[in-house]
């Protein structure tokens, strides 16, 4: 099982954009993990919000993804080298890539550990992906809310950030804290924006997040964002084991 984007291309970046100054951090942080890497795939590209700022910096970036409706809004934006296509059958030889970045995408893949073996055979040498570590009683309240009407969060595969509790990182890289607010982050769920939603009714969807905003309306969250550098050969050698 794969999960396709084309439903939410048109509100994505709305729903999962970075404020400006955090962007500009995160990108500064990207520029020093990637030090000495010209050639970045980009594992599910999207909507380009990473590789066109990479683009931009000076790295050479090809990025692929399944959806074609998320493709072309990268297009629009300017991004080039763009392939549509399956992350578990790459059309890209051994070794061709200095690096990549994987961000929010394996948890998509039932298969993910094959989409992670092909990300290792094109890449030589490290993997960069980026985790928050938040409290959150919004998204908290919002989860057991559904679990009470029967519905419980599922994902066919692994996250980047689950992968941290099978191959430990060389690095995790604190990139800035910032707040979140709570009515931004409600109007993005009533949206039915995010994966984990599709197969909830929307009427059940529309229930909890209006008690949501009876109990959180107005109030704001403090949330840190971190990357995480991978070894290409430590996550090869879990491969071999698992």
């Amino acid at each position: 099982m794969t999960i396709s984007f084309d439903r939410v291309a048109e509100v994505y970046d709305r729903t999962r954009g970075l404020p400006a100054p955090v962007m500009r951090r995160l990108v500064e942080t990207f520029e020093h993990e990637l030090h000495g890497c010209k050639s970045v795939l980009d594992f599910g590209v999207g909507t380009g919000r990473f590789a066109k700022p990479l683009q931009d910096v000076g790295f050479d970036v090809v990025g692929i993804d399944i959806s074609s409706k998320m493709i072309a809004k990268a297009r629009e934006k300017g991004v080039g080298n763009l392939f549509l296509g399956d992350a578990r059958f790459l059309p890209f030889r051994e070794n061709c890539f200095d690096a990549a970045v994987s961000v929010h995408l394996l948890h998509l893949i039932g298969e993910w550990e094959k989409a992670l073996s092909e990300l290792c055979r094109v890449t030589r040498g490290a993997m960069v992906s980026l985790f928050y570590e938040r409290h959150d009683p919004v998204r908290e309240v919002y989860s057991s809310m559904l679990r009470e009407r029967g519905y419980e969060r599922r994902r066919p595969g692994k996250s980047e950030q689950d992968l941290m509790a099978l191959v430990p990182p060389v690095r995790k890289v604190f990139v800035c804290s910032y707040t979140v607010s709570a009515d931004e982050r409600l109007n993005n769920m009533g949206q039915r924006a995010f994966s984990s939603q599709w197969e909830i009714p929307e009427e059940s969807i529309a229930a909890v997040v209006k008690e949501l905003r009876s109990q959180f309306a107005g109030r704001k969250f403090t949330q840190e964002l971190y990357l995480s550098v991978w070894k290409i050969a430590d996550i090869e050698s879990y491969l071999q084991r698992a």
